[in-house]
């Protein structure tokens, strides 16, 4: 049964298709959505002091939870409970799958930049990441062209 579907979330045009995805298949099966932000493989604070360092990660942890909250609340009227999580890790695949598999999500929905070849093999992908070690199902989502 998919009671929770989780929706790693990267606030890009792909982050946005896998929600909108995410939404037309937890209206069908009454799911749970959870919006999660992985934050810290972006976050450069080897320059910084700590004191610094955890002021930056935590006002980017701030905005990321601002800017998932006005997603879950724009889509209110839909009457799908959407959770908004934020986790820290310098792996975003890591951070996903970990997740998943500590919250028992029964389905990932994501997008996929679609990078193919040299592009993929020198900056990997999440998403072929997440497909190879999750314990659930993965739906990728890709633009229409």
């Amino acid at each position: 049964m998919t009671k929770n579907i989780l929706v790693p979330y990267d606030f890009t045009n792909f982050g946005d298709i896998a929600f909108e995805k995410a939404i037309e298949i937890a209206k069908k099966f009454e799911s749970k959505l959870t919006l999660l932000t992985v934050i810290g493989s972006d976050i450069d604070t080897s320059n910084m002091s700590w004191t610094r360092a955890q002021e930056v990660h935590d006002e980017s942890e701030n905005k990321a939870k601002e800017n998932l909250n006005e997603i879950k609340n724009s889509h209110m009227v839909e009457n799908i409970p959407i959770s908004v999580e934020i986790v820290h890790n310098p792996s975003n695949s890591e951070g996903i799958l970990s997740f998943a598999d500590n919250n028992n999500m029964d389905l990932i929905i994501m997008g996929s930049h679609g990078r193919s070849g040299f592009k993929k093999m020198v900056l990997g992908s999440v998403a072929s990441q997440v497909v190879t070690k999750a314990k659930c199902p993965v739906l990728i989502v890709k633009p229409t062209k």
